[in-house]
């Protein structure tokens, strides 16, 4: 369904804009206004995307000139934590398990911070603005946690600093790992390829003027892609060291409870033993978190990325030999290889 096909309808009043997350800045209309749906707790806690895969017959929309949202964003302060990630890695896993506390009100991949990531001029808001508005909550003693789109740790050190007082989870695998993830899924290897040109030029920017070699295979493309992400995370870390958390994604799933628990405290919420448990021990960790619908777990994880070294074994020592090759060029990359060398 088109964006075209569902027409916003109601007006809002700045108190609606500010007391509560049931008016969700959605993406930008044809005509500059900014579209909101109106979702209530359990659409947030059930959606993995905030993005136009909400928009859906029976959903109120309204419709809210920039600068009137702007100015209800000024009525607030950007509060959120953050779930930082390079793609792939057990990110939505992660938001959901900490959802299960109630003190904790969880947001999916907003779209408008994708857009302001990657487009920044066709986003209506600056950033600040977006970060209040995503802030809000519906209970006092909640805090809200964003978890990003893989991409949007290219901002992650500016939303770090628009927020003050926030902490990031950063997420990852090492690299040979996020390799076999990649080349065991159709969907994700499609997904390198049409970003690959996008990451090279972001990650060539950021590391200049150290020379990126151009990727020359499908492996080297996907080590890239890790690199660029990780890079723009390793940044964020770099200027807010106190303030971010590395998790890696194999050791938490080898033990998800401390995994859990140290991700609570980073976050400064104190880890309540029965919600970790009952959250360990419910359905979250046996289903694909994007699509609960379907079954998904560590033992099958584990054989998608043994599939993938038997399938696709030379890709993968590629990827990693193309990486070896940048040791020692640029602190970034070797903060990344180091984390890499350190995980799983």
């Amino acid at each position: 369904m088109s964006s075209t096909d569902l027409r916003p309808q109601a007006t809002l009043t700045a108190a609606q804009l500010t007391r509560s997350p049931a008016w969700l800045p959605l993406d930008v209309l044809e005509n500059g206004a900014v579209r909101l749906l109106q979702l209530d707790e359990d659409a947030y806690r059930a959606a993995s995307f905030l993005d136009q895969r909400m928009l859906r017959p029976g959903v109120p929309q309204a419709s809210c000139a920039p600068a009137e949202l702007a100015a209800a964003a000024a009525q607030l302060r950007p509060a959120a934590h953050f779930i930082f990630h390079i793609g792939h890695v057990g990110s939505t896993l992660l938001s959901r398990l900490l959802g299960e506390d109630p003190r904790l009100f969880c947001l999916r991949e907003p779209h408008l911070l994708r857009v302001l990531a990657g487009r920044p001029r066709t986003c209506p808001l600056p950033l600040p603005a977006l970060l209040a508005l995503l802030s809000r909550v519906w209970r006092p003693q909640q805090r809200a946690l964003v978890k990003a789109t893989s991409f949007v740790g290219e901002i992650a050190g500016a939303a770090l600093a628009a927020t003050p007082g926030a902490v990031a989870i950063l997420m990852y695998t090492p690299a040979a790992t996020y390799l076999r993830s990649i080349l065991g899924g159709p969907n994700s290897r499609i997904e390198a390829r049409s970003m690959g040109p996008s990451r090279l030029a972001r990650l060539r920017a950021r590391v200049a003027p150290l020379a990126i070699p151009e990727p020359r295979s499908e492996g080297e493309l996907i080590a890239m892609s890790w690199l660029c992400e990780m890079a723009a995370l390793c940044q964020a870390a770099e200027s807010f060291p106190k303030r971010v958390r590395w998790l890696e994604f194999e050791r938490f799933l080898r033990d998800p409870a401390s995994g859990l628990a140290t991700a609570f405290t980073a976050l400064g919420v104190a880890p309540d033993a029965r919600v970790i448990e009952a959250a360990v021990g419910g359905p979250l960790l046996h289903r694909y978190s994007k699509a609960p619908e379907h079954a998904y777990d560590a033992a099958l994880r584990r054989a998608v990325l043994e599939s993938a070294e038997q399938e696709h074994g030379g890709e993968v020592r590629r990827g990693v030999q193309w990486l070896a090759g940048l040791a020692g060029s640029h602190r970034w990359v070797d903060q990344a290889l180091a984390l890499s060398a350190a995980g799983g």
